[in-house]
């Protein structure tokens, strides 16, 4: 008897366990299975437009059949001041959306405040991150401008070239080179500005610049052997001998009237296009405009900035952020989803329909953007200069610092003051408004 309820309870503690078992794994599975129908969604505040929203458009698409579980709300905020508004907005409301792109002098101030991600444990990480030959894949000047002391809070990816474009007939009729020196293009300038009826306004001007030059005048600070101002320190460099070599140069071409800013056009490519100018001083992301506006007979070229005692050249572009919000699952979905719009197939793709340029070396030898380069000779332009390369400083208030500068520069090309007084005001009143952005 006692060998026979021994039996049955050996058996009942058999089945008992039989269930747990079967229990534990039945549940388990069911875990597994809801994570995977979890759905997870994320926002990106952008500001493209035309062509270059839908190839940002086409990337995430892609992306979110490759990953049905994580759905990507792309989200346009307009223009660029636009986009920097809103996001301001929301970072005060605590609002901030997952992904935002963000030139990095802006990006500062979310990183000191605490705002953004620190992806470094993701990029690292073995299994979604990056690896040694993907990070090496990255120019190093794009990689370290994501990067704020042992923190990287970004990854590059519109990235453009300031260039000079000129009219190539022009420049054929006239004898003359595609000047490389400040003395062969301010020679050039006036040699190609014409004045036909004789009104003593040009009809077709030399050089034409973008209007915000005091915000792009870095290249001309850094081939004076200057700068504009030292990130570290926060120190501006807008009085000094460098600055003052710069602007002369520059102011020079606006007194002899062989220069202009674009002013009602809007942008200096329009009226290169039009036959108005010889050359004009934009970014290769103008290019899509250049090919689809340039009026017929006229043939556009570009070429690297004109030297001086360096030849240094800026690229310039945004990059995009993570900010620190929203749960852990959001953020690594945000992680894939960046990782994935800077692969090499996808910045290939997104430099072969826009005027961008890729932000990996490999992408060179990618099929999209390999073609592109045979049929647009011009897009190879970014990578012969890559090596004399910089971006700007990342000041928190620099851009504020830059528009003070630019006020008195506007004085100084109009010729209503001297270079020394604007650029003493300018530094005063640049220092002043650096301090104010910085304490708000």
């Amino acid at each position: 008897m006692k060998k026979l309820v021994a039996l049955l309870l050996a058996g009942v503690m058999t089945l008992s366990l039989a269930a747990c078992g079967n229990k534990s794994s039945k549940s388990e599975d069911k875990k597994e299975t809801s994570k995977s129908e979890e759905t997870v969604e994320i926002s990106f505040w952008h500001a493209m437009s035309g062509a270059n929203e839908e190839a940002i458009q086409k990337i995430t698409d892609d992306f979110m059949k490759e990953n049905p579980n994580i759905k990507v709300n792309l989200m346009n905020q307009g223009g660029y001041l636009d986009l920097f508004d809103k996001l301001m907005a929301s970072a005060k409301a605590k609002q901030l959306p997952n992904l935002a792109q963000i030139y990095s002098n802006r990006l500062s101030w979310y990183v000191d405040k605490g705002l953004a991600l620190d992806i470094t444990p993701y990029i690292n990480d073995p299994k979604i991150g990056l690896t040694d030959e993907d990070k090496a894949d990255f120019p190093d000047m794009f990689m370290k401008d994501c990067i704020w002391g042992d923190g990287q809070y970004a990854m590059p990816f519109n990235k453009s070239q300031m260039v000079l474009y000129y009219n190539v007939d022009m420049f054929k009729d006239a004898g003359i080179a595609v000047p490389t020196t400040w003395e062969d293009w301010a020679a050039a300038a006036k040699a190609l500005t014409k004045d036909t009826d004789g009104d003593g306004e040009p009809d077709v001007y030399g050089i034409v610049f973008a209007d915000n030059l005091s915000t792009d005048i870095a290249p001309w600070l850094k081939q004076a052997g200057g700068s504009t101002m030292n990130e570290e320190t926060n120190e501006l460099y807008f009085d000094t001998p460098e600055t003052k070599e710069a602007v002369e140069f520059l102011n020079s071409m606006f007194q002899a009237k062989t220069a202009r800013f674009a002013g009602e056009d809007k942008n200096p490519n329009v009226p290169l296009q039009q036959g108005r100018a010889a050359m004009c001083v934009a970014s290769t992301s103008a290019l899509p405009y250049i090919e689809a506006d340039t009026q017929e007979g006229i043939t556009i070229n570009a070429a690297a900035l004109p030297g001086h005692k360096t030849d240094d050249q800026l690229y310039y572009g945004t990059n995009v952020t993570i900010f620190d919000v929203g749960t852990d699952a959001e953020k690594e979905a945000s992680w894939l989803y960046l990782k994935y719009l800077t692969n090499t197939k996808n910045t290939a793709y997104f430099a072969a329909q826009t005027g961008y340029i890729p932000v990996r070396k490999s992408a060179k030898d990618d099929p999209v953007f390999a073609e592109v380069l045979k049929e647009k000779p011009m897009k190879q332009l970014c990578f012969d200069c890559m090596d004399r390369g910089f971006q700007g400083t990342r000041n928190i208030g620099g851009i504020n610092a830059l528009d003070a500068l630019g006020a008195q520069l506007d004085l100084v090309f109009s010729g209503q003051k001297d270079i020394d007084t604007a650029l003493k005001d300018a530094q005063a009143n640049g220092e002043k408004a650096m301090e104010e952005a910085r304490n708000n």
